[in-house]
């Protein structure tokens, strides 16, 4: 699961303060005020068919990035692709555990 900051305004406590937001693939999971501690959370069965959605696109889309890429740094693409098809299995999993888990 991804985890970045944005500053926000809580719903809980009303101060203007760092949030941290946590995804699931490229959707947003959960929300955590770093002052109150309070959890927004998407309901994980509300954000299989978002997912699933997501998930096509990325899969379909793949290939025209990867040609993009291989187009902009050709050395780059050929060094790097090894590494990029053995992380993704293990990124998909720790995606679909997470999506199942709820957090």
């Amino acid at each position: 699961m991804e985890q970045e900051y944005a500053e926000l305004t809580c719903t809980a406590c009303g101060r203007t303060v760092e949030h941290e937001l946590r995804h699931v693939g490229r959707l947003l999971a959960t929300t955590t005020c770093t002052a109150c501690g309070h959890v927004v959370e998407v309901a994980p069965r509300s954000m299989v068919p978002a997912y699933l959605h997501d998930l096509e696109h990325r899969v379909t889309s793949k290939p025209q990035r990867m040609v993009r890429r291989a187009r902009r740094d050709p050395a780059r693409f050929v060094r790097e692709l090894p590494g990029a098809l053995l992380r993704q299995p293990a990124k998909l999993t720790a995606e679909l555990w997470a999506l199942v888990r709820g957090r």
